[in-house]
């Protein structure tokens, strides 16, 4: 398939500009002489016939005349041995035949070629009528004067001629065949031309655009050889001198790269030196930060739940208030800080969906009630993929978010099955969210409806968590919203088949922990009192130590803990999950344990998870605390 002219390269055009005037020339000067040519062959051809008719009707004029056949007969002979002609007859007045002389077809020689068409032509026939000797005949009996002549146009006969084409029409063929042999010499010399022409333009051009494609591939050696006309020399002398440019401009670059990657790489150093002194400085203050504030809702706890006087009981409620929302601040930026460090890992396995709502349902229930809500979980059958305390910890935020901007509404939790996916929704009739800030919200710190940042209406981070976990998870995360009707959270992840839901047992009573024997471990004499001070309130038997040195001098022998509480980075015995595992080596009992923690680094969390010990974060809710104490001691 011959491509469209526009795509030709410059070569082919070259010799297509160069060839087609001189075949166009050519080819119109052919036609016009070829056919003036035959047009003459064809004309000489007729005037000689209508020469021989004439020839012949002159010479029969006395024949006719006298009736004398044998002499016809010999003019006919002789006319006929005239080149192309095949036929020769006179005829009288009457028509009839006085003479009529014709050439046999010639047989077809060996090998000969017949001229297409030629078989069967018609000749062609040239007539010419036969006048009577002009003779005076003298009669007495007419007036003086008179002579008995014929009338000039009368015709005593008449003379037919027929002569063959072949002969025209082999000249004529020889002269088609010069004509294209002469046609094929000058486009084989206009070809010839044309393409040294064209090499001579195209050439250089060629070389030129080599040399710049092997510019752009970074090639700055390559020159090109000034050669051509004026106009190609200019060009070659201009690319070079561009190369010249180019290769200085290079080389001026690449030091100035790598100066500024020099720079750059120290840049980078010293803002690594700085990122990791302000990691510690973090983890350190972080620490240190923790371990009053653990200190501080430990003892709050336990001071809410002595009696007080009315107002020294909404004295203890602020003071509460206030040590939660600190809590809940450094829990988001722990768990903000985790997922961006790609520290937190999913366990993706199948579960049922109701008991994880009738959870979150049990959580938010009082402060629905609180806030005058309706809080509606709508009972779902369905199981899902999916890692349930991530999840658990998106559907919370979700809910607490509707909670606090749904004032005297209503918020539904729902699940729906989508062909192999997992729907779960989360519906308000709140304010709603426009639509050029339905992005933002997802964002860190960004409250709508909180310009003074009052941290009764929360931190800003809850969202920011479930866009992060929703990417973790790999779920898909959607928002329906607009002004005045409320908002939609939808969730989407993998559905699982239905398996079987084992019966739990039942929750342990309020005083399921009354007696427990708890060993404590733990170096902050502070972080000390205040644990055990709220462990002792639920009725655990305490025994504390700063080590786990003095706790195996200490410890009076055959005594076992129910459960040991750790704190992670201790001066003396090292890491919390290595002390655990010397102490359970000493008791030689698997006995359960709890790590508590003030350092938020990635390695802590590994480190606990691989020995299997759950671990939990400075400031510790004691109710979480406590629930996790009974589901050890239940185990």
């Amino acid at each position: 398939m011959i491509a469209p002219i526009n795509e030709w390269d410059i070569r082919p055009r070259a010799v297509l500009i160069a060839i087609l005037p001189t075949m166009v020339m050519a080819l119109v000067l052919m036609a016009y002489f070829l056919g003036s040519r035959l047009s003459d062959l064809e004309e000489a051809h007729t005037q000689r016939g209508k020469a021989l008719a004439r020839q012949l009707a002159a010479a029969s004029e006395y024949g006719v005349f006298s009736g004398n056949l044998e002499s016809l007969r010999k003019l006919a002979t002789s006319i006929l041995q005239e080149q192309d002609v095949v036929r020769v007859a006179v005829f009288s007045p009457q028509q009839e035949v006085l003479a009529d002389s014709s050439k046999p077809p010639p047989p077809p020689s060996p090998g000969a070629v017949r001229l297409s068409g030629s078989q069967g032509r018609t000749p062609l026939r040239f007539q010419e009528p036969v006048s009577g000797p002009q003779i005076n005949v003298e009669d007495a009996f007419l007036e003086p004067g008179s002579s008995i002549l014929p009338p000039p146009d009368t015709a005593h006969g008449e003379v037919l001629v027929e002569m063959s084409q072949d002969s025209l029409r082999a000249e004529q063929l020889r002269l088609l065949q010069n004509g294209l042999l002469m046609a094929l010499v000058v486009l084989t010399a206009s070809a010839a031309l044309a393409i040294r022409m064209s090499r001579g333009i195209s050439g250089p051009i060629l070389r030129i655009a080599s040399a710049v494609s092997r510019f752009g591939q970074g090639d700055m050696k390559i020159r090109v050889q000034v050669e051509g006309g004026k106009s190609l020399q200019i060009l070659a002398a201009g690319v070079n001198d561009m190369a010249d440019k180019l290769s200085a401009s290079r080389e001026e670059l690449e030091r100035r790269v790598d100066a500024a990657t020099r720079e750059l790489k120290e840049k980078k150093e010293e803002a690594e030196r700085a990122n990791q002194a302000k990691t510690r400085f973090l983890a350190a203050a972080s620490h240190d930060l923790r371990q009053p504030m653990h200190a501080l809702g430990l003892f709050v706890a336990e001071l809410v739940q002595k009696s007080h006087a009315s107002d020294t009981r909404k004295l203890v409620e602020q003071i509460a208030i206030s040590a939660e929302t600190m809590e809940n601040l450094l829990d988001s930026l722990l768990d903000i800080s985790r997922l961006d460090a790609g520290v937190l890992d999913r366990q993706i396995k199948p579960f049922a969906l109701q008991p994880l709502l009738d959870r979150i349902e049990e959580d938010h229930r009082r402060d629905a009630e609180l806030r005058g809500l309706r809080l509606r979980m709508r009972p779902s059958s369905l199981w899902a993929d999916s890692d349930p305390l991530l999840l658990e910890r998106i559907l919370n935020n979700l809910i607490t978010n509707a909670l606090r901007y749904a004032p005297g509404g209503t918020v539904l939790v729902a699940c729906r099955k989508r062909g192999r996916k997992v729907r779960i929704e989360v519906r308000d009739n709140g304010p709603g969210i426009a639509p050029e800030a339905q992005k933002a919200i997802f964002q860190e710190f960004v409250q709508l409806d909180n310009p003074e940042r009052n941290r009764a209406k929360g931190l800003g981070l809850g969202l920011a968590i479930v866009r992060r976990l929703t990417t973790l998870l790999q779920h898909d995360l959607t928002l329906c919203s607009a002004p005045g009707q409320g908002a939609l959270f939808a969730v989407e992840l993998p559905a699982a088949a239905a398996g079987v839901l084992l019966e739990g047992s039942p929750p342990p009573a309020s005083h399921a922990l009354h007696g427990l024997q708890v060993l404590l471990v733990d170096d902050d004499a502070l972080a000390v009192a205040s644990t055990t001070s709220l462990l002792e309130s639920w009725g655990c038997q305490v025994t504390s130590t700063s080590n786990a040195d003095v706790a195996l001098d200490v410890l009076p022998a055959g005594w076992l803990p129910d459960i040991m509480i750790c704190d992670h980075r201790m001066d003396l015995s090292g890491a919390g999950h290595l002390v655990v595992i010397r102490l359970r080596q000493h008791f030689n009992r698997p006995i359960p344990a709890i790590i508590l923690s003030g350092d938020t680094s990635p390695e802590i969390t590994r480190g606990a998870q691989q020995a299997g010990i759950p671990l939990l974060h400075k400031p510790v809710r004691p109710a979480r605390l406590r629930a996790l104490l009974q589901r050890k001691t239940q185990a």
